[in-house]
C-alpha cells in the first residue's frame, strides 16, 4: 500500500486524469508499479472518508438534487457512547462544523453489550431514531438526546449520521 501524499487530508491519493508514462526501460517498471499500487489504493477503498468521533468529516459521497447545477458533499460524524443508561436520558453534542442548513438524510445507532465469562449473554442490535423500544433518540441543531427504558446496564455504542451540511 502506498502512503497518501498528504495523509491528514482524508481524500488524498486521488487518481491523476493524465498519466506521463516514461518511455525509458529502467524507469517504465517502477513507474507502472507505483501507478498500480496508488490506483488499488483508491479503488479498493469503497466509501471515501473516515468516521470521527464528534468531529464531521466529508463521506466521499456528492449528491445532486433540486438542481444538477449544484453538487454537494456528504459529510459524516460519529457519536461514542461509553455507557448507555439503564433508564432515563443522556445528551450529546453536535459537532460546531454543522452549518445551520444541514440536512440530515441518515442517523442510526447501535448498542453492544459484550458477554461476560458466560457465553451467550452479550446483546449486540442497531436501532433508528425509534426503531427498538429499548431505546430513543431525537436530534436537533445543537445535540442528541438519548432515552433509553428498561435496556439494563453494560451497554456501550455509537450514534452514525450522516449529513449535508448545505440542504438549501
Amino acid at each position: 500500500m502506498t502512503t497518501p501524499i498528504n495523509p491528514t487530508n482524508q481524500f488524498t491519493p486521488f487518481l491523476e486524469s493524465t498519466y506521463n508514462i516514461p518511455e525509458e526501460a529502467d524507469r517504465l517498471r517502477p513507474y507502472l508499479n507505483d501507478k498500480l499500487s496508488q490506483i488499488s489504493d483508491v479503488v479498493n477503498d469503497k466509501v471515501i472518508g473516515a468516521w470521527t468521533q464528534s468531529a464531521s468529516s466529508q463521506n466521499g459521497r456528492k449528491y445532486f438534487y433540486d438542481t444538477t447545477s449544484r453538487l454537494r458533499n456528504g459529510m459524516q460524524f460519529l457519536a461514542r457512547i461509553e455507557s448507555y443508561p439503564a433508564a432515563g436520558s443522556i445528551t450529546l453534542p453536535v459537532p460546531k462544523e454543522m452549518s445551520s442548513q444541514f440536512v440530515v438524510f441518515q442517523v442510526w445507532g447501535s448498542a453492544s453489550k459484550p458477554p461476560t465469562s458466560m457465553p451467550g449473554t452479550g446483546d449486540f442490535f442497531s436501532f433508528f431514531g425509534s426503531g427498538n423500544p429499548k431505546i430513543t433518540f431525537t436530534m436537533t441543531d445543537q445535540d442528541i438526546v438519548i432515552t433509553t427504558v428498561g435496556l439494563g446496564t453494560g451497554y456501550s455504542g455509537y450514534i452514525c449520521v450522516d449529513f449535508i451540511p448545505d440542504g438549501i
